[in-house]
């Protein structure tokens, strides 16, 4: 084989596989892809009473940890949440849930945190529960948070981990960090790719 007919032979070989990083099955992911994918559920209070994780087994979940009276991060986030979804198709769109957990119970009874939730898209949902049932729940996701700048016991600030997080089958797979989350374009694709 001449020297010209190797290259050729290479240079199809890398587009080829440049263009299978660009498929579905292939995509590069921009968020934190789980190498081992951990599996995950709770049960919280929503509005309506208990919510389990397991019970959107046919929906793609992003998880978001914060609470109402969050200054920052967390509408900001959840803003950014909902620009994602809106970008998606309409049939994908359906296929996805954003679940709000409160960090803050003692503030946060699940029909404040459903409110609140609800004020970035109608189809978002809040939950809460016992500041135990938080705590665990928490833990099963890494996410830290404590009261900071007490001022009173109903007014403080919460510093809490500020990531997204994304479930497929009952597995944590993909995180958003805060940063990552507000590249619109790119979590999108990432989105479609799981769904």
């Amino acid at each position: 084989m001449n020297r010209y007919a190797l290259l050729l032979v290479l240079a199809v070989a890398v587009l080829g596989g440049a263009l299978y990083l660009q498929t579905r099955k292939g995509h590069l992911f921009y968020g934190t892809r789980l190498a081992n994918p951990k599996p995950v559920d709770f049960t919280l209070e929503g509005p309506k009473g208990p919510v389990r994780l397991s019970d959107f087994q046919d929906r793609l979940v992003l998880l978001f940890f914060g609470y109402t009276h969050c200054p920052d991060v967390c509408p900001t986030t959840l803003l950014e949440i909902r620009k994602a979804l809106l970008a998606l198709p309409e049939k994908e769109r359906a296929r996805v849930q954003v679940i709000f957990i409160s960090v803050d119970p003692e503030r946060d009874p699940p029909e404040v945190a459903d409110r609140y939730a609800k004020q970035f898209h109608p189809s978002f949902l809040g939950v809460s529960g016992s500041p135990e049932a938080t705590l665990e729940v928490a833990r099963t996701f890494g996410v830290y948070y404590q009261k900071s700048q007490v001022v009173s016991p109903t007014e403080y600030l919460v510093d809490h981990t500020a990531t997204t997080f994304v479930v497929k089958d009952g597995k944590l797979v993909l995180l958003f960090s805060p940063e990552k989350i507000k590249e619109t374009e790119r979590v999108v694709e990432d989105l479609k790719a799981l769904l």
